[in-house]
């Protein structure tokens, strides 16, 4: 005969840890999200509409990583031209699949990755020595910053317009422009020796000295408490009490449903806890879950009701750092209260 004790244990037990089910709704609701992005890049591929798959795989991607569709975007980099984007693609995805042990999906990303390098166009950017010595000297490439490690290197880039531009603190700034072809192609940027700039970099505003205030002859004003008087921590103490109140009552409930349980169970089984009858047993079992529940739902309720009691009477006039935490476990959930009183 199963017991009954375990269902109510299970109902309470729900009850104290409904928190906890927050986080799993949402890595549910991204793996969701995610799968219906990639349901629709997979049917904007077929369309050959690539540019707007594309994206729906990086938000993909982006809410729920996943290595099938790490590779199937390497793929639609690939079929929309950026060929450099679908090599490292595709050997990041290689990466991950090696790493996870997937073999075949890791072989078939580098597959694909060596049969893209030769066909990669390359953008050297090369830098006069002179700008490397400026402080605060920066090179950006269609937005992004350029590692100094990569200058003078050839680095594998898309085929299409590159914006390169290079900055620094007082002086001015140099922007060039280059159009990078498709298959192989190669292309070089040399940024000059940066000019100084005609106006000189803005000195930063002088901090005033703090004014040395006298204090007034006579009682001081009342303190401007605004947002901070504690009505905050008196409505939480009411809300805490509050619940504090129902906890109790769900252990009176439970506590007059042992009772009565176990009345029933005495008048079926007069020798107490040997029983031949199976409603007795069952009465008895009944009793005993009951009585659980009743005692774990007045400790938390009797702690909740003096939780909300101090905070409502220790609620200051003046600032003061109090603050309630819920405190939630694997084996049990309530409040927490710490600060300064």
């Amino acid at each position: 005969m199963r017991s009954r004790v375990t269902p109510m244990l299970a109902a309470f037990a729900a009850f104290v840890h409904f928190t906890s089910a927050a986080p799993v709704a949402a890595q549910t609701s991204d793996r969701v999200a995610a799968e219906a992005l990639f349901e629709q890049a997979r049917t904007l591929m077929e369309a050959k509409r690539y540019d707007e798959a594309c994206t729906k795989f990086e938000q993909s991607q982006r809410i729920d990583p996943a290595i099938g569709t790490l590779l199937y975007l390497a793929d639609c980099y690939e079929r929309s031209g950026r060929l450099a984007s679908a090599w490292a693609t595709f050997r990041e995805g290689a990466s991950v699949a090696r790493a996870a042990g997937q073999a075949e999906r890791a072989a078939a990303g580098e597959k694909r990755a060596e049969l893209l390098a030769a066909r990669l166009s390359k953008l050297v950017i090369e830098v006069a020595a002179s700008n490397r010595d400026i402080a605060g000297f920066v090179v950006t490439r269609r937005g992004a910053s350029v590692d100094p490690g990569v200058f003078g290197v050839e680095v594998p880039v898309d085929p299409g317009p590159h914006e390169i531009t290079a900055r620094a603190p007082g002086y001015q700034d140099f922007t060039a422009t280059v159009k990078v072809g498709e298959s192989a192609a190669r292309e070089r940027v040399t940024i000059p020796p940066l000019e100084r700039s005609a106006q000189p970099a803005a000195a930063p505003e002088p901090v005033a000295a703090p004014a040395v205030v006298t204090p007034p002859v006579g009682p001081p004003p009342p303190a401007d408490r605004g947002t901070r008087d504690g009505s905050g921590q008196r409505t939480a103490g009411l809300v805490v009490g509050g619940l504090g109140v129902v906890g109790v009552g769900v252990g009176a409930f439970f506590g007059l449903r042992a009772i009565g349980k176990n009345d029933d169970a005495k008048a079926l089984c007069p020798r107490g806890n040997v029983c031949d009858e199976p409603r007795g047993v069952d009465l008895t079992d009944d009793a005993k879950g009951a009585a659980l529940v009743s005692n774990i739902a007045f400790g938390v309720g009797a702690a909740a009701v003096i939780g909300g009691a101090v905070l409502y009477l220790t609620a200051p006039s003046s600032p003061a750092g109090v603050r309630l935490y819920p405190a939630v476990s694997t084996r049990a959930g309530g409040l927490s209260l710490g600060g300064r009183f």
